[in-house]
């Protein structure tokens, strides 16, 4: 192990210290045997490492590709203060973990997981995928791990499944075709969801049981219904995109009483160019607070208040701010693997997950160790869901934010900028202030709106162009 001699804030392990241990791991060119995790003798599985790592021990991984065939043994189970980092500012592109394995969970028994969280530990800059039978890519039981600046894609179930009385932070991911929800959060749980990006999954967000996460200054988009709220699940939704989705916006089901905002505390949710309702409590037994919100209100259905004239629903706990990681510099190592390209673009993805028209409104059965098992909708208790809804025919091509131009049709063209660092990054955003980090064909881009026709895309492109960007214009079927 490497002992680096540097002050850090609460970091990727959540304490603050002054001392942090480092293990090297490479997939290619390391040694389980031989290795001792330092730079010139890096490990070579993320097992490896973690049966060393101490408290206080950041694992760095070197791009490349993390599975069974390189010696990973799944579930990968972290330790409390010890933290996972690899490429934070491409949010894990080329570091790929992929795989499951059998973990038994004290809230829904057997479940197929990537990885397994633990109380201060963190999780960076990886890319992680679970493509067996209802494989999840994260689970987070009864723990505060910080889960910041990840891909979860092609996860067969769920990208993150949070239960128990966890309280992580989960901020600034890529959650891209899951099979059934982006994030379930269940339990009495009560994690601050900030800053993420859903797209093209079933659900979003799958909100049940008695949980009450904070989710603030999401983009949802592209997903059959963004966000589903059921059983007594009581979330706070502030400052969210919720648009494209091929359902509904937003589902509130039984008991549950999502707070979108109140006379004392605007909303600032912002729904879009959703198929069939913005807002669908047609289920939901309880009144539904949703003052401040940009929304449509014929697209609305059941009891909702959109004026706050109902009393403020307060939160269990005040809204914390987001916390900063102190990222540890990775340096230059010897003989890197050449499998770096990774393209999550819908257009050149090679992986199809199940698609989300499979998963239906269906009676949940408790399995064996007495808990509903965390479906793409899951019961009140043990009774059957009370919210069928009908089938709404696919759109035959899907709807993004175009900076007040929607499409639905015909031929697409998305704006993108490779960019190399901060000050690219934001002189981007100085143009388009909702401008958002994705991969285009193996490099980090900006993309800054998708557009009807290349006529359009081409005045977006003379204004980048003119802050010196080299912005380029792609079809975007």
């Amino acid at each position: 192990m490497v002992l680096l001699e540097t002050n850090l804030s609460p970091a990727i392990a959540q304490i603050p210290i002054s001392q942090v241990n480092m293990l090297f791991v490479n997939p290619s060119v390391g040694n389980d045997k031989v290795g001792n995790g330092s730079k010139n003798a890096p490990l070579k599985t993320i097992t490896q490492a973690l049966q060393l790592a101490q408290p206080n021990t950041v694992i760095i991984l070197t791009p490349g590709s993390y599975n069974t065939k390189t010696g990973e043994i799944f579930p990968l189970i972290l330790k409390p203060g010890v933290s996972i980092q690899g490429s934070i500012e491409n949010k894990g592109t080329g570091i790929i973990i992929t795989g499951g394995g059998q973990y038994l969970s004290r809230s829904f028994g057997s479940e197929n997981v990537t990885i397994v969280s633990a109380n201060q530990a963190g999780l960076s800059g990886v890319t992680v995928t679970n493509t067996n039978t209802r494989g999840y890519g994260l689970l987070i039981e009864s723990s505060n791990p910080i889960v910041q600046d990840n891909t979860f894609t092609n996860n067969t179930q769920d990208g993150i499944l949070v239960a128990g009385n966890a309280n992580p932070t989960i901020s600034k991911n890529y959650f891209l075709e899951n099979g059934a929800n982006g994030i379930t959060i269940a339990g009495t749980s009560q994690p601050q969801v900030r800053g993420n990006i859903f797209q093209q999954t079933g659900f979003g967000i799958n909100i049940t049981q008695d949980a009450s996460p904070m989710v603030v200054g999401n983009q949802i988009e592209g997903n059959r219904s963004g966000i589903i709220v059921q059983a007594k699940a009581h979330p706070i939704l502030r400052q969210n995109l919720i648009q494209g989705s091929r359902e509904d916006g937003l589902v509130a089901i039984a008991h549950a009483v999502p707070d979108l905002g109140n006379s004392s505390e605007p909303g600032g949710n912002e729904f879009l160019n959703n198929t069939r309702y913005d807002i669908n409590a047609k289920a939901a037994k309880e009144l539904i607070t949703a003052a401040g919100n940009n929304l449509n209100q014929t697209r609305i259905v059941g009891r909702v208040d959109v004026e706050g004239t109902t009393v403020p629903i307060v939160s269990r706990y005040q809204s914390l701010p987001l916390p900063k990681l102190s990222v540890l510099k990775m340096p230059e190592i010897q003989n890197p693997p050449t499998d770096r390209e990774l393209v999550f673009s819908s257009e050149t993805s090679q992986t199809i997950p199940p698609s989300p028209s499979q998963f239906n409104y269906v009676k949940v059965k408790p399995d064996n160790h007495g808990a509903t098992p965390p479906l793409g909708l899951m019961a009140d208790d043990t009774r059957t869901i009370e919210f069928t809804a009908p089938q709404a025919p696919p759109l035959r091509r899907k709807t993004y934010r175009t900076h007040s131009r929607v499409s639905t049709s015909g031929v697409r063209y998305r704006v993108v900028i490779p960019i190399t660092n901060e000050k690219q990054r934001d002189l981007v955003r100085s143009v388009v202030p909702d401008a958002f980090t994705t991969v285009w064909q193996g490099r980090t881009v900006m993309q800054a709106g998708v557009y009807s026709s290349r006529a359009k895309a081409s005045v977006m492109l003379r204004k980048l162009n003119r802050k010196g960007l080299k912005a380029v214009i792609t079809p975007f079927n």
